[in-house]
């Protein structure tokens, strides 16, 4: 794809490779303001990281990604669409950064080898622009995150509740308290180590002697054979006060 007549990077994408693990690999062609050409190869995952790095200086402005398939990625025919789709989103985004100056993405464009004084000029740019993009812009909205990347943070944030909570000798309960998912309340280590054997029936005496021995036990405490204390040790004897009436008669 050539640049228009104001000159801009421009993408095409020219065909994608199957790699080991399932993985797809798309081959983009890059043609920048001067008319250079290259081509780079670039898997979904890396568009989606350039996604999310743009998105912090772009926000809401960006154009709609691709969304995420979980089975069925291999099927010629889902690759096909989706590399329509990844082709005009980067075109979208070339149209709002015509120079392509944000850092992350002009390292994902890369660039023709460049030697002498304008090598030098480009990586002094590089060094402006990534200054700048370090800097906070508090006039930007903060991004909304998609239901996928706040799912993952709280799946995040309740595993590691669920550590603390499960590393210490507490009552797991908490965890449904706190409610940090709907998974089934388990145990901490110290618990579940007996866990089982205090749900095992009691394979002693039977159940009848041991109730019996404990209610037995409870009259010995409540009415003892033998008194604990001498009452008559207990009570004291109030002593006599003269008042002055005694004195007077």
């Amino acid at each position: 794809m050539s640049t228009d007549s104001l000159g801009r990077f421009s993408v095409k994408f020219i065909g994608n490779t199957a790699q080991e693990g399932g993985h797809t690999s798309y081959e983009i062609k890059v043609t920048n303001p001067d008319g250079q050409c290259w081509n780079v190869s670039k898997r979904y995952s890396e568009m989606r990281q350039l996604h999310d790095e743009l998105r912090l200086r772009h926000g809401d402005s960006l154009p709609a990604f691709p969304g995420k398939r979980f089975w069925g990625n291999n099927d010629p025919a889902f690759i096909a669409a989706r590399q329509v789709n990844l082709e005009q989103y980067l075109q979208g985004v070339l149209l709002m950064e015509r120079e392509g100056r944000t850092p992350a993405l002009s390292a994902f464009l890369g660039g023709p080898a460049q030697t002498g004084e304008r090598n030098q000029a480009r990586q002094y740019q590089q060094i402006l622009d990534g200054m700048q993009a370090k800097l906070l812009n508090l006039a930007l909205p903060p991004a909304p995150l998609d239901e996928t990347e706040t799912a993952q943070r709280l799946k995040k944030y309740g595993d590691g509740m669920r550590i603390s909570v499960l590393s210490q000798p507490v009552d797991p309960v908490i965890l449904r308290d706190l409610g940090l998912d709907s998974e089934p309340v388990r145990l901490c280590p110290s618990n579940s180590e007996h866990f089982e054997a205090l749900k095992a029936p009691y394979a002693g005496a039977d159940d009848r002697k041991l109730l019996t021995d404990a209610l037995d036990g409870v009259q010995q405490v409540l009415k003892p054979a033998k008194p604990i204390a001498d009452p008559d040790k207990l009570i004291v004897a109030f002593p006599h006060i003269a008042l002055p009436s005694d004195s007077g008669s």
